[in-house]
């Protein structure tokens, strides 16, 4: 073969092994098979807060429309109701929720699973308070009226921090009030603290601005949230739960490289100050997971609801049974942390 003709096929070679190498890319784009197939729709309920961050940044960047699905979001203002309507009023193929609300009705049934944690924290939820109700420390809640949806982390974290402080969950009053109107009741002064999370706390601060009294977590809880289908959604659909999953690494991986940017989307889709949403940021750990953490703190939760007999059970369910791991050892293998 001449040198010429040589050269000519080394060109040749050459452009080929480009142009595999383009399609390669568009193919796996950040390590990320790109999904080639139909379009699936979930239908997801989501509270509006700093929790579910992986998904506000998922939808801005399209990492779902990428893993062919199309998550049509219901907004909350709390996982909760999200959760509650989904269980009873249909129309919502998965929420975002947190503990609390899965151990209450873990007792009466389990239509639903856990597929994935997707944050934790040990400083979103507070105990705020009205100093001109002569609150200054925890002991003076004693005897108050304090705001909680009832069923919610706020109410369980509740029972926590006075149990820190001495005190009994018997000892206040507690009022069941919307997490949406838990600000306006206690600047109001319908009650004289709040149990709540973020960014409640914060907009209570501002709106009571020296008359609050924010009492530190002392990292009594570990708050977790999480992804929780209803179980027929989970039988019919786990290759698109899996998917929606690789979606949230993507938003996973994005949060860890861009920090501000991912805080300005956030900020943005909450209507928040970004400096606020700065501020309390590294209070979160984003990311998929599911560890043994998740089934001890649910049972924790389940005694000391059946103690303060706030469920007519007395004993406490088999939390293996509500966690289903298929879909995120599918997504992302090396984040499946329990034994089961």
């Amino acid at each position: 073969m001449s040198k010429k003709l040589s050269g000519i096929v080394v060109v040749i070679v050459l452009i080929i092994l480009a142009v595999e190498g383009y399609f390669l890319f568009q193919t796996y784009r950040g390590g990320v098979k790109k999904y080639t197939g139909p379009m699936e729709t979930i239908t997801l309920g989501v509270e509006t807060s700093l929790l579910p961050s992986l998904v506000w940044v998922a939808q801005n960047q399209g990492y779902f429309a990428e893993n062919g699905v199309e998550v049509a979001l219901k907004e909350f203002d709390s996982g909760r109701a999200a959760f509650t309507a989904m269980l009873n009023e249909g129309g919502l193929d998965m929420v975002t929720v947190a503990q609390t609300p899965v151990m209450f009705n873990s007792f009466n049934r389990n239509d639903f699973a856990i597929v994935s944690a997707m944050v934790s924290s040990y400083n979103d939820v507070f105990v705020l308070a009205r100093r001109d109700r002569g609150i200054t420390k925890p002991r003076d809640l004693r005897g108050k009226k304090i705001g909680v949806t009832m069923g919610s982390t706020g109410q369980y974290y509740l029972g926590l921090f006075l149990s820190n402080a001495g005190l009994e969950l018997a000892e206040v009053n507690q009022v069941d009030i919307k997490t949406g109107d838990l600000v306006k009741s206690l600047e109001q002064g319908t009650v004289d603290a709040i149990s709540t999370w973020q960014p409640h706390i914060y907009n209570a601060e501002k709106a009571l601005g020296d008359n609050a009294i924010t009492f530190p977590t002392r990292k009594i809880f570990r708050e977790d949230f999480y992804f929780v289908p209803n179980r027929q959604f989970l039988q019919n659909n786990p290759e698109e739960i899996a998917r929606f999953l690789q979606a949230l690494t993507q938003a996973e991986d994005f949060i860890n490289k861009n920090k501000d940017e991912a805080i300005d989307i956030v900020s943005q889709r909450l209507a928040l100050e970004k400096e606020f949403v700065a501020s309390v940021w590294d209070d979160f750990q984003f990311g998929l997971f599911l560890d043994n953490t998740i089934v001890q703190t649910i049972e924790e939760e389940a005694q000391w609801a059946i103690q303060n007999k706030l469920t007519d059970k007395t004993e406490v369910p088999n939390y293996q049974n509500y966690i289903s791991l298929t879909a995120l050892q599918q997504a992302a293998p090396e984040k499946v942390l329990i034994t089961k």
